[in-house]
């Protein structure tokens, strides 16, 4: 019994440290109540438009924010500089558009709210109305 204590302690342990710094996002209408990191990933790499057949649109925020640092390196596996890098050749080379970037958490929290397909992120510790979060796994 301890045993099975310890291994779910450890796995919540786990799943929290996989979400550092940040929420992710969605609006309160949209049918999402979880991706994976594997879908995140590709969502925020232009790899993806999709997250379990509904359209998703991908927002960041400033990518000097610590959140977006966070995100960027937890679930895209890439430093803030190297992801802006990533874009740029993806843009060079005629690939898909980068997400769409979002001055402040209030700027984000606005976008999310008016358009029903958007997946964002912000800080851990907030939760305003009309977004809902959404778990990582």
């Amino acid at each position: 019994m301890k045993w099975i204590i310890a291994t779910l302690l450890t796995w919540s342990w786990v799943t929290m440290a996989l979400c550092g710094d940040y929420v992710v996002i969605v609006n309160k209408n949209n049918p999402l109540s979880s991706v994976s990191m594997t879908d995140l990933k590709r969502l925020y790499t232009g790899k993806l438009d999709n997250i379990d057949n509904n359209s998703a649109i991908p927002v960041n925020l400033s990518l000097d924010n610590p959140a977006a640092i966070s995100f960027l390196k937890e679930v895209v596996g890439m430093e803030n500089t190297d992801y802006k890098s990533f874009w740029l050749a993806q843009q060079i080379r005629g690939g898909s558009s980068a997400p769409v970037v979002k001055k402040s958490e209030a700027d984000m929290l606005s976008f999310i709210k008016e358009n029903s397909n958007a997946v964002g992120y912000i800080p851990k510790g907030t939760a305003p109305d009309g977004v809902k979060v959404i778990d990582v796994k």
